[in-house]
């Protein structure tokens, strides 16, 4: 992919966490992301599919830099801001939006919703009150959230989760970011509106152009939203594909470990998958040689144990990190 066509570059991103053991004990680091690498066009969305501790959260919040990486590189629209310092990174916030898990955590239980709108818009010196009061009722009206004067003057205890989740997505938006990194943002929300909030999201998302990282760890929802998925395994992307690739068609023992676990009437599908034994990730604290996955693998060899593997690129497109398919390219 040339220069020109990357809106976000990430070379070799590693993110550990110091943790202190015991009163005396030295520091150890918890390796919640340790090498990870792709490449984001502007416009293209990619879900982040993972089980709890695969680091996929850690991995979005050290894109938007909540986290300031341990090593590699995040580069954005050609700048490099791997360890660009906070007061310098107001021109990238501005073009970053997140939308998080949680939408009542994520609201200011004391803010109305207009407010809670505005605030961004204020911060960044967007518009008159004017201006920013048009904006506003803009977003609330692009989310589906109408009559709009009957939602911008509640407080986030008056509406439900759905709704809560429509105003954090308006929030995210309101600033027209080039990037935003929705975590799980279903995952709290009832089944009869995860695919609503996810067909809007990705409206939103193609009508604006704006390039979505969609974290989760239903591989299942992911069809009604991204291009691309990668599947995270402690700390590791260990496949990436288009979708309809990667799920009609999944090479990595344990990207069919996860698609055994979405629900399916289909006997024939549930037997496909059903190859890899029900287990814990690997501590991220010291984590064994080699392949991480390998304790769970039923074709886990002597030489995934010693030797962690590259990455092959087993047909075009579609690459996975696993000694299986080693004569690939």
């Amino acid at each position: 992919m040339g220069e020109d066509k990357v809106l976000l570059r990430v070379e070799n991103l590693k993110m550990w966490h110091a943790m202190r053991r015991g009163l005396f004990g030295g520091v150890v680091y918890v390796r919640a992301v340790d090498g990870v690498t792709f490449s984001l066009a502007p416009g293209e969305a990619v879900s982040v599919v993972g089980e709890s501790g695969s680091g996929k959260t850690t991995l979005g919040k050290t894109i938007l830099r909540l986290h300031e990486p341990t090593d590699g590189k995040l580069i954005f629209k050609g700048r490099d801001i791997t360890h660009t310092p906070e007061k310098e990174l107001m021109w990238f916030k501005r073009e970053t939006g997140l939308v998080q898990q949680d939408p009542y955590g994520a609201m200011p239980s004391f803010m109305t919703i207009y407010r809670i709108l505005e605030e961004p818009l204020i911060i960044h010196k967007v518009g008159t009150k004017e201006e920013r009061s048009e904006m506003i009722f803009k977003a609330l009206e692009e989310v589906r959230l109408t009559p709009v004067e009957d939602f911008a003057f509640k407080y986030p205890h008056m509406l439900s989760g759905g709704q809560l989740q429509r105003v954090a997505i308006a929030r995210a938006l309101i600033l027209k970011p080039s990037l935003v990194v929705a975590d799980e943002p279903v995952s709290m929300l009832d089944a009869s509106v995860r695919v609503e909030i996810l067909t809007l999201m990705r409206e939103l998302q193609e009508k604006r152009g704006i390039s979505f990282i969609y974290i989760t760890h239903d591989l299942s929802t992911t069809r009604y939203f991204s291009e691309w998925i990668f599947i995270m395994y402690a700390g590791h992307i260990v496949e990436r594909a288009r979708t309809k690739a990667l799920l009609q068609n999944p090479l990595h023992p344990y990207t069919r470990a996860l698609l055994a676990a979405i629900p399916d009437p289909d006997p024939e599908n549930r037997k496909r998958f059903r190859e890899v034994p029900p287990g814990e990730p690997p501590s991220l604290v010291n984590p064994p040689p080699g392949c991480r996955f390998a304790p769970r693998c039923p074709y886990a060899t002597e030489r995934c144990r010693r030797e962690e593997p590259p990455e092959f690129e087993v047909e075009p497109d579609h690459f996975v990190k696993c000694w299986l398919y080693v004569g690939a390219r």
